[in-house]
């Protein structure tokens, strides 16, 4: 009887504390970068530079649900560096932090913008890891923290176009 109610009790202590119990959460991912992820290409009919201005203002200004935080690149600048003077294939790169909404726990956001061969469509690959040591789940936490920031956003509502990039975040609930 013991070990029923406490397995009971565990069960109950992390439903309570899920990570992401959001709606949009419905993509989880079980460890498939050794470590809970998320991969995502996201095609935008928008400049990099239009692109990039839109979602460095999302994000500075804590995002659509007000828990993401800018970080400072390697080039110097908050959120995104620009990469068009080094002749990179992509014009920015970029990297934002992403607090779950129960509080417990960070992610790490990633992005690389690419332009489109005629300069004027965006391809934005996103990269969503758990910062936690062990997480081999996730709730779909990372695909949300990648896919609000354009399903949300009205500047890309409508107009992006968002896929798995590889198996990552392919489960679901």
């Amino acid at each position: 009887m013991k070990l029923s109610a406490s397995v009971l009790a565990a069960v109950a202590l992390a439903a309570s504390s899920s990570a992401c119990s959001l709606a949009g959460c419905d993509k989880p991912d079980s460890g498939s970068c050794g470590n809970a992820c998320c991969s995502l290409t996201i095609s935008i009919p928008m400049t990099t530079t239009e692109v990039m201005n839109s979602l460095n203002a999302t994000i500075t200004a804590g995002g659509p649900d007000g828990l993401y935080t800018p970080m400072m690149t390697a080039e110097g600048t908050l959120t995104f560096g620009d990469l068009k003077q080094f002749g990179a294939p992509v014009d920015f790169i970029g990297q934002a932090e992403h607090q779950t909404i129960n509080g417990q726990y960070t992610d790490t956001v990633n992005f690389t913008l690419e332009p489109s061969a005629d300069g004027k469509s965006t391809t934005v690959n996103a990269f969503s890891i758990s910062q936690i040591a062990g997480a081999f789940g996730d709730d779909g936490q990372n695909h949300w923290n990648i896919a609000q920031l354009f399903d949300e956003d009205s500047k890309f509502a409508g107009v992006a176009t968002i896929a798995n990039k590889d198996s990552s975040c392919t489960g679901s609930k």
